[in-house]
């Protein structure tokens, strides 16, 4: 049997097609595929090509654009050397996550697919194009293609004997565990003061921290929204910006939620800890959320 094996690639840029394709992952494992899930721009491009079935799930931001976490993917994918039946052997699915209210509606998934098609890809399914603007959202679109998914992966992957899939009312393993340190262990070696990185373009994993200028209300007290005009600034940070870009802010959390928070999951938050991935070649996380 071939072996039993997907990857997952998301191209993020406010989160949303990072959980669609966290979810794919924890379907996969429901169905007893061994998968990955990473953003493209962490997945070294020259190895698809040993990649059995893959599974690209990419948003579109701004004018047509590639979310900042898959540009360096994007470059690679549309250098003109590459030969026509690269990717021959590969099985793939595309599924866009846009807004049909902006021009270039899910052009980047629209792309990417004809590209891979271009490299000599097999798709499983026509591209998904999920839409915000619809009633129901884009799951509209993502829970049918999911189902007519899993439909063709288990055609050419069915289930080991004696399997079957696993309900959705069992909980699947943790992906990590958390492991407290004793009070009195040295500190990890990774504590120690590392020299300092040259300064990277301002990203998620690099964030810039830009003061606020002013932040104005705009809307009446009574209206039902509340629309602000904030200015930050950016001096320094080499960020530039069109009109109709986004910006990504993260609110602080209170200290009264973090001690609930704490007291709920029985959490110590002043103690340290390891975080070690549960299944074998899984790497951990490059940076644990920030409040």
């Amino acid at each position: 049997m071939a072996e039993r094996r997907l990857l997952v690639l998301f191209g993020s840029q406010t989160g949303t097609a990072q959980d669609t394709a966290e979810r794919i992952g924890r379907e996969a494992k429901r169905r007893h595929l061994w998968c990955r899930v990473e953003a493209l721009d962490s997945c070294d491009v020259a190895n698809l090509i040993h990649e059995p079935l893959v599974v690209f799930v990419c948003a579109t931001t701004g004018q047509g654009d590639p979310p900042d976490n898959m540009k360096m993917f994007w470059r690679f994918l549309f250098r003109k050397n590459l030969p026509a039946g690269s990717l021959c052997q590969l099985d793939y699915a595309v599924l866009g996550l846009g807004d049909s209210s902006y021009p270039k509606f899910n052009f980047v998934a629209k792309k990417l697919h004809k590209r891979l098609l271009q490299l000599g890809g097999n798709p499983l399914l026509p591209v998904a194009l999920g839409d915000d603007q619809h009633d129901l959202g884009p799951d509209a679109v993502v829970d049918p293609w999911l189902v007519a998914l899993w439909d063709k992966i288990l055609a050419l992957y069915p289930l080991p004997p004696g399997l079957e899939i696993i309900s959705p009312n069992v909980c699947l393993p943790p992906k990590y565990t958390l492991h407290y340190l004793p009070e009195d262990s040295p500190h990890p070696a990774r504590d120690l003061p590392q020299p300092a990185a040259p300064r990277a373009a301002p990203s998620e994993l690099h964030p810039f921290a830009a003061p606020m200028v002013s932040n104005q209300r705009l809307t009446a007290q009574s209206h039902f929204q509340d629309v602000r005009l904030m200015e930050f600034d950016i001096a320094g940070s080499g960020i530039t910006f069109s009109a109709g870009d986004v910006v990504m802010i993260q609110p602080q959390n209170s200290p009264e939620d973090v001690q609930q928070f704490c007291q709920l999951l029985c959490l110590e938050p002043h103690r340290r800890f390891v975080l070690e991935p549960t299944e074998p070649g899984r790497s951990c996380l490059l940076l644990l959320p920030l409040p």
